[in-house]
C-alpha cells in the first residue's frame, strides 16, 4: 500500500485542522458535566483560541528536527524541563520529579495522581504524521512522550490513539482502525474496557447518550467534576449560550486524575455515532460534556487523517483561523514554535523521511509513503532501540527506567519500593543489558556513589557476556543485581551511577539514577 506526496500532504494538513476545529468547538464546555445540543462553534472564532493539545508537539517537533530520530523518553524530558513552562496537574509532576532525578517512565509514576488522566493521548499527532502507515514505531514513540508524565492508563490512551491515527493513513474502516489500536495495548485495561464497551453499545442501537451513561457508570471520569470553563480567558460560558440539556446525578464519583478510559470512550463515541459526518461526529462528542477540547481534538484529527483536508465541509475550515496560540510554553526561549497550522504541517513533512526513511521513496515531486505490512500489532517484531516487543515494554513500565547507546541499551530494575530506601532496610536494582550490534560483547557493570557507610551485598561491580543480536532474544541480553543495605539516610537523595565499560572497546557508558529517603517522597 502507498500513498503519493501530495494525499500525504493532504492528510497531514487534515489532521492538524481536524484537531484545531475540535479543539476550538469544545473549549467552551471542558470540565462541564452534562449532555449538549451544539451543532456549530459556540464562541467568537474570529481569535485563535490556545490550545495546550499542540504546545507539546511543538516541542517534539523541535527535538526531531534538532536530534534526530533516535530520541527516546530522556531526550524528550530534557526539551521538556527547557520549554514547557506548565506547572500543573501531571505536566507539572511529570517535570518536578524529572527535575529532582526521577528518570522516565518513573516520573510519570510517582506522587503523580494525574498519571491515568489525558494529558498524554492529545498529543500523539506528531508521532502518527512522522510514522504513517507504521503503528508500531508511532506506538513506541507515543510510549517514551506519554511516560514522562504518565503511567497506566495514560500510556494505554497514548498508544491506542497513536498506532489508531498513524493506521488511518492507509484504512479508513472505523472497527479495523480501532481494532488496530486495541491490539497495542493491554488485554485488561480500562481504555479497552471502555472503548468495548461504547462499541457494544453502537451494535445494540442505544443511542449516544445511553452509551455515555453506561460508559462513565462504568468508567468514571473527574474531569466532568471540575465544574467550569478555565479562569480568565475570553471563552463564552457554556452555560450562557447553550444551557445543559441534562445534568447527571446518579453517576458513580470517580477516583481524581482517572480520566482516559472514559474521555477515549467519547471520543469513539462521536466517532461511531457521527456516521462519516465531520461535523455531527466533533459535535456529538462535546455533546458528551468532560474533556471536550481533547475529545473532540483527536476525533477531528482521525477524521482529518482519514479524508484528508479536503474532506472536511468548508463551513468548519472557513470557521476556525488557521494561527496557532500556545499557552503552556516558554516564550523567552528561542523554540521556533511555527505560528500556523500551515507552518507546522510543512515542517512535520519535512522530518517524514528522517523518521522512516525506509518506508519512503523520492520522486520528482516530493516523495511516496508505503504501509508496513502489518498494521495490528506482531509480536514477533522488534522495535528501534529496543530488540523487544512492544507488549514486554508496557508490562515492565513504569519500574524499569531505559537508557539507549549506540550499541547497547541499558535497563534499570527497581524493587518494589521504587526509588526510595530506608535505613536498615535491604534495596537491591537489577541492570539488564541488551546488546544492539552484530557483534558478541563483554562488559563490566559497576554502581558508583554508594555512600561508604552503606553495607554492600554482594558486590559493586560484575561482568556480563552478551552474545550478538540475530533476531532472537534468547542471548543477546544479560542481568546482574546490586543490593546493598544503608546503615543510615541522612540525605534526602542519593545520586548514583551505573558505568558500563566495554572490554576490548573504548566505549564506556552511564546510565544515573536518584534514590530517595523513603520520606522525601
Amino acid at each position: 500500500m502507498k500513498i503519493d506526496f501530495k494525499t500525504y500532504c493532504d492528510k497531514v494538513y487534515g489532521c492538524y485542522i481536524g484537531k484545531n476545529i475540535g479543539g476550538t468547538l469544545g473549549a467552551p464546555f471542558e470540565c462541564f458535566r452534562g449532555v449538549y445540543d451544539i451543532d456549530d462553534f459556540m464562541q467568537d472564532v474570529s481569535s485563535p483560541v490556545p490550545n495546550d493539545d499542540v504546545d507539546l508537539q511543538l516541542v517534539w517537533l523541535s527535538a526531531i528536527e534538532h536530534e534526530g530520530k533516535n530520541i527516546d523518553s530522556h531526550t524528550l524530558a530534557r526539551y521538556w524541563e527547557n520549554y514547557v513552562a506548565a506547572v500543573i496537574s501531571e505536566y507539572g509532576t511529570g517535570a518536578n520529579n524529572y527535575r529532582m532525578g526521577v528518570v522516565p517512565p518513573l516520573s510519570g509514576h510517582l506522587r503523580n495522581e494525574n498519571r491515568d488522566s489525558n494529558g498524554a493521548w492529545i498529543r500523539t499527532e506528531i508521532w502518527a504524521c512522522l510514522c504513517a502507515g507504521n503503528p508500531a514505531l508511532a506506538a513506541n514513540y507515543a510510549y517514551y512522550d506519554a511516560c514522562v508524565d504518565h503511567s497506566g492508563e495514560g500510556i494505554y490512551a497514548a498508544v491506542f490513539t497513536a498506532a489508531l491515527q498513524a493506521a488511518a493513513f492507509f484504512e479508513s474502516d472505523p472497527y479495523k482502525l480501532i481494532d488496530i489500536g486495541l491490539s497495542y495495548i493491554p488485554a485488561k485495561c480500562g481504555v479497552r474496557n471502555a472503548v468495548e464497551l461504547v462499541l457494544k453499545c453502537y451494535k445494540n442501537g442505544d443511542d449516544f447518550k445511553t452509551a455515555r451513561k453506561k460508559l462513565l457508570t462504568a468508567e468514571p471520569s473527574s474531569f466532568g467534576e471540575i465544574g467550569g470553563e478555565w479562569q480568565g480567558n475570553a471563552f463564552v460560558s457554556a452555560c450562557d449560550k447553550c444551557p445543559v440539556q441534562k445534568k447527571d446525578k446518579d453517576l458513580p464519583k470517580a477516583v481524581h486524575g482517572y480520566d482516559a478510559p472514559a474521555s477515549i470512550g467519547i471520543v469513539i463515541i462521536g466517532w461511531l455515532y457521527g456516521e462519516g459526518d465531520f461535523g455531527k461526529s466533533v459535535c456529538t462528542a462535546v455533546n458528551c460534556g468532560e474533556d471536550t477540547d481533547c475529545t473532540a481534538g483527536t476525533l477531528g484529527s482521525i477524521l482529518g487523517i482519514i479524508g484528508g483536508a479536503k474532506s472536511i465541509p468548508d463551513k468548519w475550515k472557513n470557521g476556525c483561523s488557521d494561527k496557532i496560540v500556545t499557552c503552556c510554553l516558554r516564550g523567552d526561549l528561542l523554540l521556533d514554535a511555527p505560528e500556523s497550522v500551515s507552518a507546522l504541517c510543512e515542517r512535520v513533512v519535512k522530518k517524514f523521511p528522517v523518521v522512516s526513511s525506509e518506508r519512503c521513496e523520492f520522486t520528482e515531486r516530493g516523495f511516496t509513503v508505503a504501509a508496513v505490512k502489518k498494521l495490528a500489532y506482531d509480536e514477533n517484531t522488534f522495535y528501534p532501540y529496543q530488540q523487544e516487543n512492544f507488549k514486554e515494554l508496557l508490562e515492565e513500565s513504569p519500574r524499569t527506567a531505559r537508557y539507549h547507546f549506540s550499541g547497547l541499551t541499558v535497563k534499570i530494575g527497581f524493587d518494589k519500593h521504587f526509588v526510595t530506601v530506608k535505613s536498615g532496610e535491604r534495596k537491591s536494582i537489577t541492570v539488564t543489558l541488551c546488546n544492539k550490534l552484530y557483534l558478541p560483547q563483554y562488559a563490566t557493570v559497576r554502581i558508583l556513589g554508594l555512600p561508604q557507610s552503606w553495607e554492600v551485598i554482594g558486590s559493586t561491580e560484575c561482568c556480563v557476556g552478551l552474545e550478538h543480536w540475530h533476531g532472537s532474544k534468547v542471548n543477546h541480553t544479560n542481568s546482574c543485581a546490586f543490593s546493598f543495605v544503608p546503615d543510615a539516610v541522612s540525605k534526602g537523595k542519593y545520586e548514583l551511577t551505573i558505568e558500563i565499560s566495554m572490554n576490548g572497546r573504548g566505549e564506556r557508558v552511564y546510565a544515573p539514577f536518584t534514590l530517595f529517603a523513603d520520606n522525601a517522597l
